[in-house]
């Protein structure tokens, strides 16, 4: 049993003229084998300063190689070795779902006959159609792996363009981090059964001889070879039955979506035959989730275009993913996808960002500043109008504040006090009097523990002033659901 190793590196490069994050993850995970159970996961491995395609555990790693960050050969990662693509049958809808997956909007320019130079390794993939609709290359038909009649002078190349957007980078990184999440918490699960496989194995190399020696084998010690041996087998099938199912959410957000299931090379959707919240309550768990608010059928999500994998499903809720509950087995349905299964889980999502549009304002008693200029609010838990955010869910928040003064050599000082519904939590939270300077800012931030619908809100100290012209801003988030 080998030890586990998990290192991420995250590097900027330049990416016409975007700040683009390269991820790649470079680790080695336990392989296992024992009778004929055998376990292992091939990773990608690139050299230094590769452009390579942020991806799931189920997807096929893509780079570009002899050309920039945005054009060049593609090259595709398969039984633990890069491999170039011949250009048969080579088009822009190709080139399409390759840009996709490296992050890219579209393809602008497909190239042939070795226009980025000659590959050295394998020839994988030749015969590629994609319809340039798919999510990644995985889900595009072509010849079979290796099965080429092709030269490295045919290899293919491509244009990609279009910079992602911050949003659309982030999003990608999430959905890789949920997939790695999912994989971690289920190779977690693994190396217990194997831990306590290897334990059981030593008890029975220990008992067996003992038992073999003595001139004959009264019942009970029979008896608890036959149980051991039991137990051992009990271990071997499940550590068969862990196998990692990566899951997704379609169709909806981040949080809500069609049911999707990653099975034998493909996503296919679950039949809502006996779809229940216990089910959909091992869904959102297994996607990080702390619980489910609803389980939906009746493709509430939309139709998938897939196979149908999973029906009545039978989870008790309790259990740690999704493959690890009862149903008729892969893909044995009777079902259409207009019975597509889909979920809402629990996430109470809370960031807020606001400024302040009024000018020079003193106030001669306390006033709760109304921060009017809403920039961001998600779940709607800021009121611009009384100045509040409300908590969602008992947990940590974290709040910032940054405010603008002027002419405070007329003596109109900086004071405000952080609020936490009608009390003062921290009085003079942000002061600032400096009366040699015609203007001043001043900041400050805090980590409070909030319960379910209590209130934070920022106030002016009677007798003091703030200046707004949106330069002050008050700004928060959740930090972590209890």
């Amino acid at each position: 049993l080998h030890s586990t190793q998990l290192t991420t590196d995250l590097r900027k490069t330049s990416h016409k003229g975007f700040r683009h994050l390269q991820f790649t993850m470079h680790f080695t995970i336990p392989f296992f084998c024992i009778a004929l159970v055998c376990s292992s996961v091939q990773v990608a491995w690139s050299d230094a300063g590769d452009i390579v395609s942020v991806y799931s555990a189920d997807a096929i790693p893509i780079r570009l190689r002899g050309g920039t960050s945005s054009a060049g050969r593609v090259e595709v990662f398969y039984n633990g070795q890069w491999g170039t693509i011949c250009d048969d049958g080579w088009d822009l809808d190709d080139a399409t779902v390759i840009c996709r997956q490296m992050g890219f909007k579209n393809a602008t320019t497909i190239y042939t006959n070795a226009h980025f130079g000659e590959g050295a390794d394998p020839i994988w993939l030749s015969d590629l159609a994609c319809t340039g609709t798919e999510e990644s290359l995985k889900d595009c038909p072509h010849g079979g792996w290796g099965a080429v009649n092709c030269k490295h002078e045919e290899d293919a190349g491509v244009e990609c363009d279009g910079t992602p957007s911050t949003t659309e980078l982030f999003q990608t990184l999430n959905d890789q981090a949920n997939a790695l999440i999912q994989h971690a918490a289920i190779l977690d699960g693994q190396q217990s059964t194997i831990t306590s496989m290897q334990q059981e194995i030593v008890q029975l190399v220990t008992d067996v001889p003992t038992l073999l020696q003595a001139s004959t084998l009264q019942n009970n010690d029979i008896s608890e070879l036959q149980q051991l041996m039991g137990t051992l087998d009990y271990k071997v099938d499940e550590l068969n039955d862990m196998a990692v199912f990566p899951i997704r959410l379609v169709g909806g957000n981040l949080s809500t979506g069609r049911v999707e299931v990653w099975h034998d090379g493909q996503w296919g959707t679950i039949c809502d035959d006996n779809w229940d919240i216990n089910d959909a309550r091992v869904v959102c768990k297994q996607l990080g989730y702390k619980d489910a608010v609803a389980a939906y059928d009746h493709a509430a999500y939309g139709e998938g275009t897939g196979p149908i994998l999973m029906d009545s499903v039978g989870c008790t809720g309790s259990e740690p993913h999704l493959s690890a509950c009862p149903h008729q087995g892969w893909a044995v349905h009777d079902c259409k996808h207009e019975e597509d299964a889909g979920v809402a889980c629990h996430d109470p999502a809370a960031a807020f960002s606001a400024g302040w549009t009024s000018g020079n304002h003193y106030t001669s008693s306390n006033y709760i500043i109304p921060f009017n200029a809403v920039y961001t609010n998600i779940g709607n838990h800021y009121s611009s109008s009384t100045g509040r955010f409300t908590a969602p869910v008992s947990g940590h928040y974290f709040f910032v504040f940054n405010g603008y003064s002027q002419y405070l050599n007329t003596g109109y000082y900086m004071y405000i006090d952080f609020m936490i519904n009608t009390s003062v939590y921290k009085s003079q939270w942000v002061y600032e009097g400096d009366p040699d300077d015609t203007y001043d800012t001043a900041s400050n931030s805090i980590i409070v523990h909030l319960d379910k619908d209590d209130y934070v809100s920022l106030r002016i100290r009677g007798g003091y002033t703030l200046s707004g012209y949106e330069r002050s801003t008050f700004s928060g988030f959740l930090l972590h659901e209890d």
